[in-house]
């Protein structure tokens, strides 16, 4: 018969308090709430209305529409993961507002774009009526 000492029930107990210790912090931390992408949602209804100021839909009404689907989409899943405490709705309203973010930002890239072709477009048009009148008067 083995009788055992201070020393050994010690170890013994620590050996079964890490698993112990480490299943409760697991357990708490999925009961805990999902972190929410309340930072992504506002960046992108940022990028959206400055997209509508630089009157953007004139020129990519389709992109500028899908940013703002995308938009709705997040804010949906974000109160799904705040009243079920989903993280997977979290994670992916995270996903629709950064991809809200990068269709605004590339209806704008669009607009400035067309923006440019059109300056550009009316400038060659000088050009040649300058040209024209320069051979004109030769």
């Amino acid at each position: 018969m083995h009788i055992s000492t201070k020393n050994e029930r010690g170890k013994l107990s620590g050996f079964f308090l890490v698993p112990v210790v480490a299943m409760v912090l697991g357990i708490s931390a999925c009961a805990s709430a999902p972190q929410l992408p309340t930072a992504e949602i506002e960046r992108a209804e940022s990028a959206i209305n400055r997209a509508e100021e630089a009157r953007v839909a004139d020129y990519a009404s389709t992109d500028l529409r899908a940013a703002r689907e995308k938009l709705v989409k997040a804010r949906n899943l974000m109160q799904e993961a705040a009243t079920e405490k989903d993280r997977d709705a979290a994670v992916r309203a995270r996903m629709m507002a950064e991809q809200s973010i990068s269709d605004a930002e590339l209806a704008t890239a669009k607009a400035q774009e067309q923006r440019a072709k059109n300056v550009n477009k009316e400038m060659q048009g000088t050009i040649d009526m300058l040209q024209q009148e320069i051979q004109r008067d030769q």
